[in-house]
């Protein structure tokens, strides 16, 4: 008995004297808050029999409690030090001393590693909550961490309630992908590529079509529990919800409106530090720009030969002309009832505005539009008598920034617009 004693005395000691480090057990820079923290789950606290434990600023409790808080099952395989938990469809795999956590077999890194203390294995908390779907706060004025099982937010087409944290997200926009993306977390189904896929780790998820047209029976292998959606696919709401997924209507036509939803998505996917880093890069990026003395009056076209229309301020590129630091000549022009962003090509309105530079937006090779565009202007006498058309002050933007609404490349963009700006004569 004395032997047993002496060596399980041993064995604590090693555990405790232990490095924290990957693929070793150890607690060394583990301890308990300086004050009580308290769990609560949509508002109840949830009980834990042992005090939470912070290690490298993150938030550690007992697995098995925890797991059983939160509906889930817990197992233990004493030899491998290995935690299993496993909530309807989502399985969680942590090892003791080890900083890579398994969600369903898709491998991801903690910031803190699992420890074993007096006989009891601690699990970081935000990792465990969010894979089974909740939103994980602390409220620092009453030292609580909080869990939720839903979310509202406010999006572009007002409020909307998250039912789970999503882990299945499908998106029907570029810039939205990016976003996702560049926040931290990835998508299983994307729009239709018309050109070039951005980010390039998305080129391999499977394609589902756009705003304009759904392919259902594609989506309906991706199990999505969330869409994002244009507001214009409202009409589809119930084909998609029949899916088994959420729906979110959300845009953005305007630079504050990326913005928007680039902290949208932050506190979906709770990463809303991460959003904020994004917005200041952003930023920084535009307001280091220099601005020409006098605004060149600019008219911005968009489309092709025969359905061209003019890019009003409330538009994505006439909000990236204002920061460029151009004036749109489409101001008072009246917007379209299909498209409120954009004003019908009036060669009266335009030839009285007589614009300084012309850019165009259009998909195709830049070059062989901008001579295509050069003919046509030549060939007209309207466009030839404009002083854009005399200076040959006109140019085509480039389709990957201005063909589709370029989220989070938007500085680029306007960076684009700057620098033909200040080349006016």
């Amino acid at each position: 008995m004395l032997r047993k004693g002496l060596i399980h005395s041993l064995l604590a000691a090693a555990v405790l004297l232990a490095p924290v480090a990957s693929g070793q057990w150890g607690i060394a820079k583990a301890s308990a808050a300086s004050s009580p923290i308290k769990v609560t789950l949509d508002g109840r606290e949830v009980s834990l029999d042992t005090q939470p434990r912070i290690v490298n600023n993150r938030t550690l409790v007992p697995y098995s409690g925890i797991v059983s808080a939160l509906g889930g099952r817990a197992s233990w395989d004493a030899k491998t030090k290995t935690i299993s938990a496993d909530r309807d469809s989502v399985n969680v795999k942590l090892t003791v001393g080890s900083s890579s956590a398994y969600i369903n077999g898709v491998r991801t890194q903690m910031d803190a590693a699992p420890v074993f203390i007096n006989g009891k294995t601690f699990v970081p908390l935000r990792l465990i909550s969010e894979a089974f779907g909740k939103w994980v706060s602390y409220n620092k004025s009453i030292n609580t961490v909080q869990l939720s099982s839903t979310l509202t937010v406010k999006t572009s087409s007002g409020s909307f309630t998250l039912k789970k944290k999503p882990s299945r997200i499908v998106t029907l926009s570029s810039s939205d992908t990016e976003i996702i993306y560049a926040l931290g977390s990835t998508v299983v189904g994307r729009p239709t590529a018309i050109g070039a896929v951005y980010p390039q780790a998305a080129a391999s998820v499977p394609e589902v079509g756009s705003t304009h047209g759904i392919l259902f029976e594609k989506l309906a292998t991706l199990k999505p529990d969330l869409v994002i959606a244009s507001p214009s696919l409202k009409s589809q709401q119930a084909t998609i919800e029949r899916l088994g997924a959420q729906v979110m209507f959300n845009s953005h036509n305007s630079y504050d409106e990326i913005q928007n939803s680039i902290r949208l998505y932050g506190r979906i996917l709770g990463q809303e530090n991460k959003a904020e880093q994004l917005i200041k890069g952003m930023d920084s990026k535009v307001n280091s720009l220099s601005k020409p003395k006098e605004k060149p009056k600019t008219l911005i076209v968009y489309g092709s030969p025969g359905s061209f229309v003019v890019a009003l301020p409330t538009s994505y590129p006439g909000s990236f002309l204002e920061l460029a630091g151009g004036k749109n000549v489409a101001s008072s022009f009246p917007k379209m009832d299909t498209m409120p962003q954009y004003a019908e090509l009036s060669m009266e309105r335009i030839v009285a505005s007589n614009p300084d530079i012309i850019m165009l937006i259009t998909h195709g090779d830049a070059a062989e539009v901008k001579e295509s565009f050069k003919k046509q202007f030549e060939g007209n006498a309207a466009w030839k008598s404009l002083g854009a058309v005399k200076n040959e002050q006109f140019e085509v933007l480039p389709a990957d920034l201005f063909a589709a609404n370029p989220g989070l490349r938007a500085p680029q963009a306007i960076e684009t617009m700057n620098k033909l700006l200040l080349q006016v004569k």
